[in-house]
């Protein structure tokens, strides 16, 4: 039995994954400095790890972080590696990272998309890291079945705090411009303004406004993981066409239960849905909110209009799971991945 150490389990899909470890080894949580719990700003010490002695593994595998300690580590990444943020590439500390990923206690490389890879691989290759190192394993996502006795109104769903960033604007717009009686929306949201896009206080205004006077819009603050995926079963179709995003989970959630989507190709979500599949993937990218209105305008009309399309869209969304993110493809992935990695380290 290979013991595997991890630093968390903060996010849903890390519980689900790790929880649930390939045939032939464990994972157990290993103490490293509580730098969040001390509220550090400092993208370096949140991302950089110095395990504790015990318990003792074979190997650590860490999420965006970068290990001091000279055991074997690998680290699985979803967006840039070092994860510093404006940190000058030059500088000691950035340089020491790299130093580590291409040192030989460092074993391998996860990338969560190959637009991860991509992102990285050759700034990490011209800084010594070996290519061979590098690979591309995906998350894992459970899977539901829709409940049964869906309403009788068309149901969309939107799921995400940051409403802004994720396309939330737009998916409203579109609602709004549907004039029908037989659709309804449901938003998930704390409706957070964060990093990547900066509405006016207008736009704000207006938003909770209409969200909250609309007959037809149903909207909760915060629901516990199992609640949000008993509305996605409910649901008929799921939006979020975000403008900055490394991966954007909930649309591969909500892909687990079986729901056709309308997202946008940022990040990695080229490589989780497929445009004219299992739903459409929009540009976004130097579009206004009204012109990526409309056409999600016109494919929730086209989803309503056509319950066959749906439909097919809805089983393709299920064979996409099934071929690429299930934890059977992920643990076969990374019983290989370890096996080479401390088959490395003898």
């Amino acid at each position: 039995m290979r013991t595997i150490g991890i630093s968390h389990k903060t996010r849903y899909w890390q519980h689900y994954c790790f929880s649930n470890p390939p045939v032939g080894h464990r994972y157990v949580r290993v103490p490293d400095f509580p730098w969040h719990l001390l509220r550090s700003r400092s993208e370096f010490l949140l991302h950089s790890k110095l395990f504790a002695p015990l318990p003792k593994v074979d190997i650590y595998h860490t999420y965006n972080s970068v290990v001091a300690n000279n055991r074997p580590w690998v680290v699985e990444v979803e967006s840039t590696l070092p994860r510093y943020g404006h940190m000058d590439p030059e500088h000691r500390l950035y340089r020491w990272a790299l130093n580590r990923l291409a040192s030989a206690h460092c074993k391998g490389l996860v990338f969560t998309s190959f637009v991860a890879r991509d992102m990285n691989i050759d700034r990490l290759r011209s800084a010594g890291v070996e290519e061979a190192k590098m690979n591309v394993i995906y998350r894992a996502v459970e899977q539901y079945l829709p409940l049964p006795g869906k309403g009788r109104d068309f149901t969309i769903l939107f799921a995400g705090n940051a409403f802004y960033r994720k396309g939330g604007v737009e998916l409203l717009k579109a609602f709004q411009r549907s004039g029908r009686t037989d659709v309804r929306l449901v938003i998930i949201s704390t409706l957070e303004v964060d990093w990547g896009v900066r509405p006016s206080a207008d736009v704000i205004m207006e938003t909770e406004r209409v969200i909250s006077e609309h007959p037809r819009i149903t909207r909760f603050t915060a629901l516990p993981h199992h609640e949000l995926i008993d509305q996605m079963r409910k649901a008929d179709l799921f939006v979020s066409t975000t403008f900055r995003d490394p991966f954007n989970n909930t649309v591969l959630e909500a892909m687990g239960t079986g729901l056709p989507v309308i997202c946008s190709n940022v990040g990695a979500l080229p490589e989780v849905a497929r445009n004219g599949v299992n739903g459409w993937v929009l540009p976004v990218a130097s579009r206004s909110s009204d012109d990526i209105a409309e056409e999600i305008a016109i494919y929730i009309q086209r989803s309503m209009d056509d319950p066959l399309l749906l439909a097919k869209m809805a089983a393709a969304s299920t064979s996409i799971i099934n071929e690429r993110f299930t934890l059977d493809v992920r643990n076969a992935a990374l019983t290989r991945f370890y096996d080479a990695a401390l088959a490395s380290d003898r």
